[in-house]
C-alpha cells in the first residue's frame, strides 16, 4: 500500500521537547501495540517520550514489549505534545490530558481533526499498520524483533487474526514483513488467546446468560451488569470481545453488547456488524463513533431498561434506512 509524504515525520525530526503518546481508556491491541511500537521508535531517535493511559494494561495484553513502562493517567504532567493513538480523539483517553499541540493517528472514519500533523487513513487496516509506514518511510533500520512484535500485535488482534473484512492482500503483505522482523504470529496468538483467567470464564457464563435476540433474529445483545464483574472476581477488561458472541450467531446482522459502569454514570455500547449495517452510523448518533463494522459509544440512562431502548431504538433506524428487511 503506497503512502503518500507523511507531514508528521517531519514535525518529530524537528521535535525538541516532551511527548507523550496516549491511548484511548480501556486499551485494545491496537490501541496500545500502536502506542508502544511508535514509543519504542521514537526512543531509538533520542526523544523525550513518555507512553500513557488512564487504565492498567489489561493481562491480555501485558506480553507486548515495555507494556509495564505505561504511565498511569492523568500524571499532573503538562507536555509540549501529545499524540492519541487509534481514537478519534483526545476525549477517547477518558481523563485529562495537559499537552500543548494535540496530534492524532488513526484509521476510523470521522473524529476529531487536530492539524496537518495529524496521519489518519481510514483504509488502514489497523493503526498499527501507520505506525508501520512512518518508521518505513523515517528508517527502516531501526525496525526491531520488539516494535515488530507491537505492530503484529496491532494488525492481528484488529483483523480478528486476519479473519475481519479489513483483511486484504496489504494487511499479509506488511504481517509478512513484521514476521521477518522477528514477530511470532504463535506467541502473539497464545498471548492474546490462551490465557484466560477462570473468573472470566465465570463472567462468560453471566453473560450468555442475557444473550437476546432482536427484530426477528436480526439483531442480538448481551448485558454486562457491574455486579457480574463483583460475583466473578472478573476485571472490567475481561468483558473485551465478548460482542463477539452475539455477532457469531447466524443470521444476525448486528450484535450489540451493553455494559454497565456507574462508577462514570453511563453504559457502554460496544456495536458489530457483519455484511451489510454500517453500526459506525448507530454510534455516531448515540454520542460515539468508529468502524462500518465495528464502533462503539457511551450514553447516559436512569435505567437499564431506559439504555436498552436508546439502543435498539437506534439500531432499527439503521436498518429501515439501510432497508435491512426481517427475515
Amino acid at each position: 500500500m503506497k503512502r503518500e509524504s507523511i507531514p508528521l515525520i517531519d514535525f518529530l525530526k524537528e521535535f525538541k521537547g516532551s511527548l507523550l503518546i496516549l491511548t484511548h481508556e480501556n486499551p485494545d491491541g491496537d490501541a496500545l501495540g500502536s502506542a508502544m511500537a511508535l514509543y519504542l521508535f521514537l526512543k531509538k531517535k533520542g526523544k523525550d517520550v513518555y507512553v500513557g493511559c488512564k487504565d492498567e494494561v489489561p493481562h491480555f495484553l501485558d506480553f507486548i514489549p515495555h507494556s509495564d513502562e505505561v504511565i498511569k493517567l492523568p500524571d499532573g504532567r503538562f507536555y509540549d505534545a501529545g499524540i492519541i493513538v487509534d481514537a478519534s480523539g483526545f476525549y477517547r483517553a477518558g481523563t485529562e490530558v495537559k499537552v500543548a499541540k494535540r496530534i492524532r493517528i488513526d484509521h476510523h472514519v470521522g473524529g476529531d481533526f487536530y492539524s496537518r500533523h495529524d496521519y489518519i487513513d481510514p483504509k488502514a487496516p489497523a493503526t498499527a499498520s501507520l505506525i508501520y509506514e512512518l518508521i518505513k518511510a523515517w528508517d527502516i533500520s531501526a525496525m526491531d524483533k520488539e516494535i515488530a512484535t507491537c505492530i503484529y500485535a496491532g494488525l492481528a488482534t484488529d483483523t480478528g487474526f486476519f479473519k475481519y473484512s479489513n483483511t486484504n492482500e496489504y494487511t499479509f503483505e506488511l504481517a509478512r514483513e513484521l514476521v521477518r522482523y522477528g514477530a511470532d504470529p504463535n506467541y502473539v496468538y497464545r498471548m492474546f488467546s490462551e490465557r484466560e483467567s477462570l473468573s472470566k470464564m465465570k463472567l462468560i457464563s453471566k453473560v450468555l446468560d442475557t444473550l437476546t435476540l432482536y427484530e426477528d433474529g436480526l439483531v442480538a445483545g448481551i448485558t454486562i451488569f457491574d455486579r457480574f464483574f463483583k460475583e466473578t472476581g472478573a476485571k472490567y477488561s475481561d468483558s473485551e470481545g465478548l460482542v463477539n458472541y452475539p455477532r457469531s450467531l447466524e443470521g444476525v446482522e448486528v450484535a450489540f453488547a451493553l455494559i454497565e459502569k456507574p462508577d462514570e454514570g453511563v453504559w457502554k455500547v460496544s456495536f458489530r456488524s457483519k455484511v451489510e449495517v454500517d453500526v459506525s452510523k448507530i454510534a455516531e448518533r448515540l454520542g460515539g463513533g468508529g468502524h462500518k463494522y465495528a464502533s462503539g459509544c457511551k450514553i447516559k440512562a436512569s435505567s437499564y431498561e431506559e439504555a436498552l431502548d436508546k439502543v435498539l431504538t437506534e439500531i432499527r433506524k439503521q436498518l429501515q434506512l439501510q432497508k435491512i428487511a426481517h427475515r
